[in-house]
């Protein structure tokens, strides 16, 4: 950039100076005057000034034109422009997973802990037992650990040690011969052939097919025999919470 302020001024004085030892000669020699040493200095400054610009003008032009030339032939011989190569995006291969075989599922099969009696029940009976009230009609059905109050319609599951009911959560526990409300107390108890409060004592009595309360006031009906499980369920929710 400094060289261009140079060079440009150089033309500049260059010409200032030309012009004004010119003019000053001729107005001396036209007054009479004669010779004007200084106003011969200047032209000649003036006057070399501008042959000094001419000369570092062609001699720049030449260099700029032998710098283009030079760089034009490095980027010929050593430089080689790659085009951009169009990159092929593959899609993902899609793994297809083949289904997994699906074990059959046999069926369970509930065998009993003890040799069967009236006081000794199967943990689950296999086939679909309903209960009756006598005088009523069926009151609940039991399809191994799936129970139906066909009272009301509400299904309820026996899962290990606690009763779900379906679209609700945990509603009873089951503790050995005992359940209880899954939020209370214990309720019921299975001794022997007998249903009994665990806070209250005897309540029902178990004979052949057939459950009574103590005071004979309601009797149930079973098709099959009730395991353990089944019937402290059946306590809970035929004789209801105290």
């Amino acid at each position: 950039m400094r060289k261009y302020y140079l060079l440009w001024g150089m033309l500049v004085l260059g010409i200032i100076g030309t012009a004004y030892g010119t003019h000053l000669l001729i107005h001396n020699f036209s007054i009479g005057k004669g010779l004007n040493i200084a106003a011969l200095f200047i032209l000649i400054a003036g006057a070399l000034l501008l042959l000094l610009f001419i000369v570092l003008a062609i001699i720049t032009a030449f260099t700029r034109k032998k710098h283009k030339q030079k760089e034009e032939k490095l980027v010929k011989d050593n430089i080689v422009i790659e085009e951009p190569k169009e990159e092929k995006i593959e899609p993902a291969p899609i793994k297809i997973e083949e289904p997994k075989k699906v074990e059959s599922v046999k069926k369970r099969e509930y065998a009993p802990r003890e040799k069967e009696s009236r006081s000794s029940y199967s943990y689950y009976a296999s086939s679909t037992i309903y209960v009756k009230k006598v005088g009523y009609g069926p009151i609940l059905r039991f399809d191994g650990n799936r129970i139906l109050d066909m009272r009301d319609n509400t299904y309820y599951r026996i899962e290990d040690n606690v009763v779900m009911q379906e679209g609700y959560g945990i509603r009873f526990e089951i503790r050995g011969n005992q359940i209880r409300d899954a939020f209370g107390g214990y309720q019921y108890e299975i001794s022997g052939s007998n249903i009994n409060k665990v806070f209250g004592g005897f309540f029902a009595s178990i004979s052949d097919n057939y459950i009574s309360t103590y005071n004979l006031s309601d009797k149930y009906e079973m098709t099959d025999s009730l395991s353990k499980k089944q019937l402290l369920v059946f306590a809970i929710l035929v004789f209801g919470r105290y």
